[in-house]
């Protein structure tokens, strides 16, 4: 029977709610599973009257925090309530019905309705129930660019008090239950960046959220014996949860976890010294042969770096027993407690993982500040092994994913990685080849539930392997006999064979294919362009989870390599470099022209399912890992013509490609390289320089490593060209300023006297500087203000427990290291100097290129044009001044404006020199410099006389090899570079941080052996001309104290290469004098 939808609308508009409810009725008997007839009344403007009707209030609702909140007792529904339900189910039917209906929903203003108080706090929980799934149909539907969007939307900060106030509800009810579960499931699919993230650490969410997590334990038992009695002596019996009504839920809630605590160590430790974790999973350090008598002072809270390991750890019975000599043997070490790098460093590049580009957050003065007491681990880790093999499916994962995040933030014991290697890597693993065998075509095309999970398990197992393994080649070595490199190979093949239609397959409609003109229509009315496959999305997701596993996988061993390379998946993951794919197949019988002529961001539909930005970042993380083998970098690689895609994606429209493009050509462009001359024709020398001014540091970092590699062993005119490129003035500014920090300290200087400037009248010009990051820290300020203000808002009293006013202490050490800017300013600019460094060091090296036909010749050339370009004593003093310690800016605020007193602004000056930073040179840079001088040194006389005269820099290098002043000079490194005739580093090669600042380097024997090169060199005679020169020089080095140092290194350094080279030295400089 046909309807009348002009009377079914009127009756929607209409006062009375009893026709609005019929209405409702018979557009949701006439539209349910009938997709036609949802896109007529779209057409008709339905949206916009269906959200009309969520949004009228009567007085009886208010906003805010008085406004209805379920009670244990349900009332009737009013009219109202029944027809704001109707309305919110029939707009869940819409979004159902795919991503094209999501435009007119977005339009129409439906989400602002949704999470206002009249749903979200209605006193009907079947209300809230159908928001919330209104809400995660709008997210399953959206795909990654707009679920951006609609997070800032959703976890706005009026918004975050309600859903922690759903999580926090105290009666397990089924609907209440079912709340949790969506709330949790929203914070899963949709918390990705740092900001929301501690955004819900903040609103006390992720205490919410680790409540639940205890109320599971509680109800299966889990709860360590006399667990009451120690919460009760410390405090803490208030905060033992209910037991959950069932086990409904329990992956949601370890999803939502796990995606609030990914890569922060502060944020995992919110979650081991929440109240509720602590009470259920308690600390203690009792034996437990005396549980019965527990005194209160022993209640304890779990380590930061837990040490404290007994064999008869409650929880640990849980697991299966691995023999004595298996858990004594030696294990590597873990990286540093510093997983709280941003995500996006495996794909930018600089290292090998997302897990150590800062050192320890913790332990950011020094590595020489030891834990002096021992500390356990908390028993929720081996809970959550038990529950990984335990539990089968999504609730494995999500519990290996809470896990992970625990273990690479340093939480768990040492020998926890071997437990992992045993126990979690197979159950993924199988999890995974599973699936895998299991999964249908159809799961792609028509989503039914068992398909839909399958799909999930094939897109998250990857990434959370990728994190767990990254950086562990044990745990590496257990997913490669587990044999990971065969299944991702298959995984990745799979999303690949099998093309895809365009769009799903369009019902036959009587009126034709004849549209009218949109151009008048309001944009509520419209659906959006084209329709997706159901599963397309999840294919490009399996698609890149697996390239970063599998680039994970290759990180460190050759073995690893080339069993990938065995599987031909290098095709594929070539062919996932570009937006567009085709059908993988050697790259060589396209046509190069074509190729670098086409425009990277014109993407053409593609059968096998366009690649987003993240898809093609992860696979130039895959490609930079498998570059590392010169094997494959002269074989597979350049069959598959890889350079092409790579060089095509460095004009890539997204700067996290760009990024991820740069850091591969480091590995592209070496000497050995058979891609280096292609890219250079193509033009990429230009390229780089251009990104080596970017605004972005790390983009920066990455061009200056490329061209780093780029000019070693180059030709002269190469290295002249990339210097002309480049800029000289740029380069000082790199390598002689404090970029990044002088940039951060211009933000806070403008942050700060943004309200005084607009008091006082001062234009804005005057407040212009020339840093190049500048605008990107002021954002950053300006942000951590407003985090800073919203704190002090919120701010809690302290509590009284003294458990947990211990836990807020660490807590707040913890989320200062991770979250101050300055920290990573500092990384940045040390990472840049380096670099910067590095580069000229290579500009001065050999050019053995076969156009040169004398290497030595070109080597005196380049010193001399670096002499002419950069200034002969600007260059010294720039490498003087990297081996001195440099004070940098206090971070302390001005004065309040025209009227402060001299009293005010003279404890102004004291607080500002209190927090004065004095850093010490960092280990790589002063290598860097050493190596320099190496050079210069290897040249001609005339050049190594010129070292001779820069006294200055001659006697703070001698303080390097004097032990005793050596601990008060530098930090500990913890790379090294052993090759002194090039700066490579090795192929790609992650910069780390090194040591904490302030730690000796009488350990260090990469600049020890640097300092033999250079006074082998400077000792070094060429000919009887030079004989008088050397003896010269030969004197005034002894004169320095070299020559006792040396003595002394000889006899008694731990490594023999420097006791060797340094007896070289010392030959050569006693027989000139």
């Amino acid at each position: 029977m046909s309807l009348d939808i002009g009377l079914i609308i009127a009756q929607l508009n209409a006062p009375s709610y009893s026709d609005r409810i019929a209405a409702l009725r018979c557009i949701k008997n006439d539209v349910v599973g009938h997709r036609q007839r949802k896109e007529r009344w779209v057409h008709r403007g339905i949206i916009r009257t269906l959200v009309l009707v969520i949004t009228s209030v009567t007085e009886a609702y208010t906003s805010g925090k008085d406004a209805q909140r379920p009670s244990a007792v349900l009332k009737p529904y009013t009219p109202e309530e029944t027809a704001r339900l109707h309305a919110i189910q029939l707009l869940t039917s819409f979004a159902n019905a795919g991503p094209a209906f999501l435009p007119p929903i977005h339009s129409a203003g439906t989400i602002p309705a949704i999470l206002g108080s009249a749903c979200l706090r209605s006193a009907q929980p079947q209300i809230i129930l159908a928001a919330l799934r209104l809400l995660r149909s709008i997210t399953v539907a959206s795909d990654p660019q707009l679920q951006a969007a609609l997070s800032d939307a959703v976890f706005a900060n009026d918004k975050l008090e309600l859903f922690r106030e759903i999580l926090s509800q105290p009666v397990p009810t089924p609907e209440t239950e079912a709340q949790v579960s969506l709330v949790a499931g929203l914070i899963n699919n949709l918390c990705r960046e740092d900001r929301h993230q501690n955004a819900m650490v903040s609103s006390s969410i992720l205490d919410a959220l680790a409540t639940r997590l205890a109320s599971f334990a509680v109800a299966a038992g889990y709860v360590l014996p006399n667990a009451e009695l120690l919460a009760k002596s410390s405090g803490l019996s208030d905060f033992i949860p209910q037991p959950a009504r069932s086990d409904h839920g329990l992956e949601s809630v370890l999803g939502a976890i796990a995606a609030i605590t990914t890569d922060s160590p502060y944020r995992a430790c919110k979650l081991l010294f929440s109240p509720s974790i602590l009470a259920v999973f308690p600390n203690t350090s009792y034996d437990p042969n005396t549980y019965s008598k527990v005194p209160s002072e022993l209640a304890e809270l779990p380590g930061l770096r837990p040490t404290r390991q007994s064999d008869d750890e409650p929880m640990d019975f849980l697991l299966p027993y691995i023999p004595f000599y298996t858990r004594g043997a030696p294990t590597a070490v873990l990286p540093p407690l510093n997983a709280s790098a941003s995500r996006e460093s495996t794909l930018k590049g600089r290292s090998m993982s997302k897990f150590n580009i800062n050192s320890s957050p913790w332990n950011f003065q020094g590595d020489n500040t030891e834990t002096e007491t021992e500390e356990a681990e908390s028993p929720l880790i081996p809970w959550l092994i038990h529950l990984v093999r335990s539990r089968s499916g999504i609730e494995a994962v999500r519990a290996a994913a809470v896990l992970t995040s625990l273990f690479k933030a340093g939480f768990a014991y040492k020998t926890r990685e071997e437990t992992l290697g045993l126990l979690v890597i197979p159950v993924l693993l199988s999890m995974l080849s599973d699936a895998e065998s299991k999964v249908k075509d159809d799961d792609v095309t028509a989503l039914t539930p068992g398909g839909h999970e399958r799909l999930r398990l094939l897109a998250e197992i990857p990434s959370l392997l990728a994190r767990l393994i990254t950086d562990s080649e044990p745990l590496q070595k257990a997913a490669f006999e587990c044999d990971a490199a065969r299944t991702l190979c298959k995984l990745l093949k799979n999303t690949y064979n099998i093309p895809l239609p365009r769009a799903a397959p369009q019902p036959w409609s009587p009126g034709g294919n004849n549209e009218e003109s949109i151009e008048n229509i309001p944009s509520e009315c419209r659906l959006g362009d084209g329709e997706e496959i159901p599963g397309l999305a999840s294919r490009l997701e399996i698609r890149g989870s697996t390239l970063l596993a599998i680039g994970t996988l290759a990180t460190f061993k050759e073995e690893y390599r080339k069993a990938i390379i065995d599987q031909d998946a290098i095709p594929y993951v070539a062919e996932s470099l570009y937006p567009s794919p085709s059908k993988p197949k050697l790259l060589k019988e396209k046509k190069v022209e074509s190729l670098l002529n086409e425009n990277i961001n014109d993407a053409p539909p593609s059968e096998y399912g366009n690649n987003p930005p993240s898809v093609i970042g992860k696979a130039c993380y895959a490609v930079r890992m498998l570059s590392r083998s010169v094997n494959i970098l002269r074989t597979a690689l350049v069959d598959n013509m890889v350079s092409v895609p790579i060089f095509r994606l460095l004009r890539h429209a997204d700067l996290e490609v760009q990024t991820a493009a740069t850091a591969v050509i480091c590995n592209l462009v070496p000497n050995f390289s058979p891609m280096r001359e292609p890219l250079v024709e193509y033009g990429v020398l230009k390229v780089l320089c251009e990104h080596a001014h970017s605004l972005d540091p790390m983009l920066r970092l990455n061009a200056l490593w490329a061209l780093k590699h780029l000019v070693d062993s180059a030709s002269v005119e190469l290295k002249k060209k990339c210097v002309e490129e480049l800029s000289s003035g740029w380069l000082v500014q790199l390598i002689c300023d404090d970029t990044e920090d002088e940039a951060l300290f211009s933000a806070r200087v403008k942050v700060d006297e943004m309200d005084e400037d607009a008091d006082m009248g001062v234009p804005d010009y005057q407040n212009r500087d020339n840093s190049p990051s500048a605008p990107f820290y002021r954002a950053l300020i300006s942000a951590a203000n407003r985090l800073h203000q919203q704190k002090q808002q919120l701010q809690q009293p302290q509590p009284e427990i003294p458990l947990l006013r211990l836990a807020e202490a660490r807590l707040a050490a913890l989320r200062d290291a991770e979250t101050n800017p300055v920290r990573k300013a500092r990384h940045d600019d040390l990472a840049i100097q380096e670099q910067g460094l590095g580069f000229i060091r290579n500009l001065i090296g050999g050019a053995y290129s076969s156009s040169s036909a004398d290497p030595t010749h070109d080597t005196v050339e380049m010193i001399d044009y670096l002499f002419n370009t950069l200034g002969h004593d600007r260059l010294f003093d720039i490498l003087a001044s990297k081996l001195r310690a440099k004070i940098l800016h206090p971070f302390s605020r001005r004065g309040t404006g025209t009227g402060t007193s001299a009293a005010s602004t003279s404890s102004s000056i004291t607080a500002a020199a209190a927090e004065t930073r004095v850093v010490p040179p960092h280990s790589k840079v002063i290598e860097a410099v050493i190596y320099i001088l190496v050079h210069i040194a290897a040249s001609i006389p005339r050049h190594r006389q010129v070292v001779m005269a820069q006294e200055d820099l001659l006697r703070q290098l001698v303080k390097l090899l004097d032990s005793s002043t050596a601990s008060s000079t530098t930090a500990a490194g913890t790379t090294h570079e052993s090759n002194p005739n090039s700066s490579n580093n090795g192929i790609g090669s992650p910069y780390h941080n090194g040591g904490g600042f302030g730690s000796g380097i009488s350990g260090d024997k990469e600049i020890r052996l640097a300092l033999c090169y250079l006074l082998n060199n400077l000792s070094w005679r060429d000919d009887d001309l030079d004989t008088r020169a050397c003896s010269q020089r030969s004197s005034d080095l002894c004169r320095l104290g070299f020559v006792s140092s040396l003595d002394h290194i000889a006899r008694a350094d731990d490594e023999l290469d420097v006791r060797e080279h340094a007896k070289t030295a010392l030959f050569q400089m006693k027989q000139q004098y």
